[in-house]
């Protein structure tokens, strides 16, 4: 499993741990990435996807036919997900921050 993000046709967008099946995506773990405006520009941040249901660990069924893309998150984005839901390891970036 790959940590990806899912955009769904309703613009909403989750990241999690992502099986890609003939007709679904199964995803472990996930979490809607939230983008907020504060004085210093926007800053995304998660809220929970479904935490509560049974599959939310094993795997949530989505149906292909929903999804607008799917996409690979910023190092920055997969670090802060790791932090939550992994191992803690975190990549470095090869973006010098300025």
């Amino acid at each position: 499993m790959t940590i990806k993000l899912i955009t769904f046709k309703t613009t909403q967008t989750i990241l999690g741990k992502i099986e890609d099946r003939l007709n679904a995506y199964i995803v472990k773990e996930p979490v809607q990435v939230i983008v907020q405006p504060t004085k210093e520009g926007p800053m995304m941040g998660f809220a929970p996807f479904l935490e509560y249901a049974q599959e939310f660990k094993n795997g949530i069924e989505i149906a292909k036919s929903d999804v607008l893309c799917v996409t690979t998150p910023i190092i920055e984005l997969e670090n802060q997900y790791n932090q939550v839901f992994g191992s803690g390891i975190q990549i470095a970036s090869s973006i010098p921050k300025l």
